[in-house]
């Protein structure tokens, strides 16, 4: 019996077991193999199985048929080798008995709790992409050196990927910490492995990206972008980092695109500031108008900006949060956002609390280190002290999620309702 199994496609692990002579495959259900992709042509191709192999002949199909990679019109697939139509890519397996009609098998279930591998569903996932969110095997993700380190990269869009721990658990014996447990840890996370390198490198990077920003024209519009647009990855990676169970600081991230590493997190970091304070800034505003007008500050603009603002600082830790971990500003969403909140009320709170005493502290030793009369280096340690406390608090997020990932809920969520 000849056959077929889906490696990556509709129903990966899926058993395809074809007829003797002529098997007609397409979209359409008038084929003898019907394959429901849209990569696939309603009549792709004709199937027919031989001593030598499969041969295959294609219909004038719209994406293609491939074999082992290289496009075919009229070919043989050895034994064992791939057969790819369109984007569905089919592994071939001949054997000695035949059947009359060609029948799909799927693939058999994986134990209760256990949540399939996208393009593997008789495998477990190990693996959740932050980027689209679909689930791997060990088998399926890219491993790359980055910094000395191994991080997983996604095979489908490219982006990193977290080991998988946000519905029914692989191990169901791993035990977390809880959120305090975890939390004094924090202050010394900045300083574990090569953290403390990681602090002193970027203090000089940044340091003279803020030099060169105050500089008018292109270069320092250039300087500002690059400043805050990568800084805003690493403080992305830290916390997916930590949300993942990583006790060490991320290495600094690729700077390979322009778009990609730098422009795309600077638009989420100034959609998230618009999102959260945008409307307190507008209050305010409205406020100092109109006191310049009348003379007297309005009360109820002025109550109004005050409240926004409150608001929006409590809110924004938990959006910094769910965009991070989404890779995405919608995580900003207040139908994600506010629900885990009141579901962590205490956690929260605490996080919050910690995250406002470490930017005080920032803020004071900061405008203490302006008044130095030595050029260069108080720009240089304060930077190292906005490094470390930016550091920390990303960890206090990171923890946040990794302790509470299954009150949470976020992509297990998302997963069930595809």
């Amino acid at each position: 019996m000849s056959r077929l199994l889906i490696q990556n496609g509709p129903q990966p692990g899926t058993e395809i077991r074809l007829k003797p002579g002529l098997n007609r495959v397409g979209r359409q259900a008038d084929n003898d193999v019907q394959l429901s992709d849209d990569s696939v042509s309603s009549h792709h191709c004709e199937l027919t199985p031989d001593a030598g192999g499969l041969r295959v002949r294609d219909l004038g199909s719209t994406n293609g048929t491939f074999v082992d990679g290289k496009p075919v019109k009229d070919g043989i697939v050895p034994p064992g080798h791939r057969l790819q139509l369109g984007s569905v890519e089919l592994l071939f397996e001949p054997g000695a008995r035949v059947q009359a009609t060609p029948e799909v098998v799927p693939p058999p279930a994986l134990p209760s709790g256990l949540s399939p591998c996208h393009n593997h569903s008789q495998q477990p996932a190990e693996w959740l992409c932050n980027r689209c969110h679909n689930l791997f095997c060990a088998g399926c993700i890219l491993p790359r050196k980055l910094g000395g380190k191994t991080v997983q990269f996604c095979p489908r869009c490219g982006g990193q990927c977290v080991p998988f721990g946000l519905g029914p658990r692989l191990n169901p014996t791993e035990e977390r910490p809880s959120f305090f447990r975890a939390l004094p840890k924090a202050f010394a996370y900045p300083l574990k492995a090569n953290g403390l390198a990681i602090i002193l490198g970027g203090s000089l990077f940044f340091a003279f990206l803020d030099f060169l920003q105050g500089r008018a024209g292109l270069l320092g519009l250039v300087a500002t972008v690059i400043l805050w647009g990568y800084l805003f990855a690493f403080l992305e990676n830290v916390i997916t980092a930590s949300a993942s169970g990583g006790e060490e600081p991320p290495s600094w991230p690729d700077f390979g695109d322009w778009w990609s590493d730098i422009v795309n997190p600077l638009l989420r970091w100034i959609a998230l500031i618009l999102v959260c304070l945008g409307p307190a800034q507008y209050f305010l505003g409205q406020a100092a108008v109109e006191a310049l007008g009348s003379g007297q500050w309005p009360t109820g603009t002025l109550l109004a900006g005050v409240g926004c603002g409150l608001a929006g600082l409590a809110y924004l830790p938990m959006a910094l949060l769910a965009v991070a971990m989404a890779d995405s500003i919608g995580g900003v969403n207040p139908l994600v956002v506010i629900p885990s909140i009141l579901k962590l009320p205490l956690q929260y709170a605490t996080a919050c609390f910690l995250l406002l005493i470490a930017m005080v502290l920032e803020v004071v030793t900061e405008q203490v280190l302006v008044k130095l009369p030595i050029p260069v280096l108080p720009s240089l340690v304060a930077w190292c002290l906005f490094l470390y406390v930016l550091l920390v608090e990303m960890r206090v997020l990171g923890l946040l999620y990794y302790t509470n990932s299954e009150e949470l809920g976020w992509f297990r969520r998302r997963r069930e309702t595809r």
